[in-house]
This record gives structure tokens, C-alpha cells and sequence, in this order.
């Protein structure tokens, strides 16, 4: 029968990290890459943050005209700013962006 000690999954996550940290900033990478291929990209950036085991790449448009969902998913002629194809930077680096 195995034996499982107490705190095993606090010493797996600090043994995992640096991956979760590379893999991170991989995938920022890739992100940066298709965002950089916008016309205008505003103050639209990628980010990253660490949590305690996890790693976040966000996308980030701050401001009143912050747009962060329109360029990740495009928006409808019937918005105010009128239809805007999304370049799906963050779906790209995951592998998961429409064809």
C-alpha cells in the first residue's frame, strides 16, 4: 500500500513552478506576437502574474476605451465603433483560435 505524507502537494507545486513560470511566459510570447500583428493596437499589452501554483497571461486594454474583449473576439457592426474581426491573441497562443 502507498504512502502519501502530508504536505506532498505543497512541495509538487514549489518543484513545478519554474515549469509553470516558463510555460507562462511562452505563451506571452506567442501573444505578444500576434498582437504586435494589429494595425493599432492602442494601449491594448500582454501581461503576466504568478499566483501560488498558477501562471496568468492576460490581455490588458485600460483606459474609458479599453477594448480588451473586442480585440480577443472582434465586435458587431452595431456597436458604436461599428465591426472589428477579432485577432484572437490569447486563443492563438493556447492553440485554440478559430480558423
Amino acid at each position: 500500500m502507498a504512502t502519501v505524507y502530508r504536505g506532498v502537494e505543497k512541495i509538487v507545486a514549489r518543484e513545478a513552478k519554474p515549469a509553470v513560470k516558463e510555460k507562462t511566459e511562452e505563451l506571452a510570447v506567442r501573444a505578444r506576437s500576434r498582437l504586435g500583428t494589429h494595425r493599432s493596437s492602442g494601449n491594448a499589452r500582454i501581461e503576466t502574474s504568478m499566483g501560488k501554483t498558477d501562471g496568468f497571461v492576460e490581455l490588458v486594454d485600460p483606459g474609458p476605451d479599453g477594448n480588451a474583449l473586442a480585440i480577443e473576439f472582434g465586435r458587431s457592426a452595431s456597436s458604436e465603433h461599428g465591426a472589428m474581426q477579432g485577432i484572437y491573441p490569447l486563443s492563438h497562443a493556447i492553440g485554440k483560435a478559430p480558423s
